[in-house]
């Protein structure tokens, strides 16, 4: 893996407008869903955020070209479907429950020797966002979920995460983040350290959103209805299979993707919105391990006590196509 990233379907809420809660006594329920984003997975991981919308629900269908298995003739495509859904309730002037849900598919093929291979995550978002000050916000995310193939759901299908993220504002225009996410993978325990921030130039052109070492994204407004932009996403999951291809004991996969996309975005109406992406993976790997081959810790892009053996083959990077369309509310 060449960075360690957030999983792509804990793209936890990260809330860079709602710093305005806590000064606004007659804000009601509905506006309140007005002021959220969420995120990915992480996953992740986050989304564009935008000091006049929130996006409330977001679907996504990814794909790649056939690319060939390392010393191979076979072939593999890879399509993804993605579903994220999010809905707060204030509980008070300075605290708001927080709740999500996330259902992502993956198709492929781990190995040239087997067929078509199905690794779904289904997860939950619970947590608060506090309000401490003018400046200072926190948002805390438990982040259960299952992933698997789904061919029997065990306990080892589950795996559980922890996100704590701290929002400084700076100015109106301009907020830094920091943060630790943490989650239960299959392979062992792995720790991110989290450090972003989100600008917005005056004119309302020019947006930034970065969240490093997993995600960031740069767009400008070319008209009314219409953004040039351009993002990159580190993607890494872990999925139980319980169709075991190699072993009667049980393996996993490992997920690994950095993806580099130039996108153009559309105003269909005021609240649907369109993003058609081209990008290219610099890195991608769906690696099956014994269920019993495990690190000691992963910090990072740093895995302690490494000392697994890979089942599968690999196969080639390359292009990769992806559409989302957002619900997406503007306040």
């Amino acid at each position: 893996m060449v960075l360690a990233h957030l999983t792509e379907n804990e793209r936890i809420i990260f809330p860079d407008s709602l710093s305005c809660l806590a000064y606004h006594e007659s804000t009601n329920f509905c506006e309140i869903l007005q002021l959220f984003l969420a995120i990915f997975t992480l996953n992740c991981a986050t989304d564009t955020i935008a000091q006049n919308y929130i996006d409330l629900t977001r679907l996504s269908y990814t794909n790649t070209p056939l690319n060939n298995f390392e010393n191979d003739v076979d072939k593999t495509n890879v399509d993804e479907l993605s579903f994220k859904l999010n809905v707060p309730f204030k509980l008070n002037d300075k605290t708001t429950f927080l709740t999500g849900f996330s259902l992502n598919k993956t198709q492929l093929k781990l190995d040239s020797n087997f067929s078509n291979t199905s690794l779904y995550s289904i997860g939950l978002d619970i947590g608060i966002y506090q309000i401490y000050s003018k400046k200072w916000a926190g948002t805390y995310l438990l982040l259960p979920k299952i992933s698997s193939d789904l061919g029997t759901i065990t306990r080892e299908d589950f795996q559980f995460g922890l996100l704590s993220l701290f929002t400084n504002t700076k100015r109106d225009n301009l907020k830094y983040k920091y943060g630790l996410y943490v989650n239960s993978e299959k392979y062992g325990t792995l720790i991110i350290l989290l450090i972003g921030l989100y600008y917005i130039s005056p004119t309302k052109k020019f947006e930034s959103n970065i969240l490093l070492p997993a995600q960031f994204d740069i767009n400008y407004q070319l008209f009314t209805k219409a953004v040039i932009g351009m993002n990159f996403d580190g993607l890494s999951s872990t999925y139980n299979l319980n169709n075991s291809m190699y072993s009667a004991k049980g393996e996993y996969v490992a997920k690994s993707s950095n993806e580099l996309f130039a996108y153009l975005g559309f105003h269909l109406t005021n609240s649907l919105y369109l993003k058609t992406k081209v990008g290219y993976l610099f890195s991608r790997t769906f690696k099956v391990y014994n269920s019993n081959d495990k690190i000691n810790l992963a910090l990072s892009s740093l895995y302690f006590g490494d000392n697994r053996t890979q089942l599968n083959q690999n196969f080639d990077t390359g292009s990769v196509f992806k559409l989302e369309l957002i619900y997406r509310v503007h306040f």
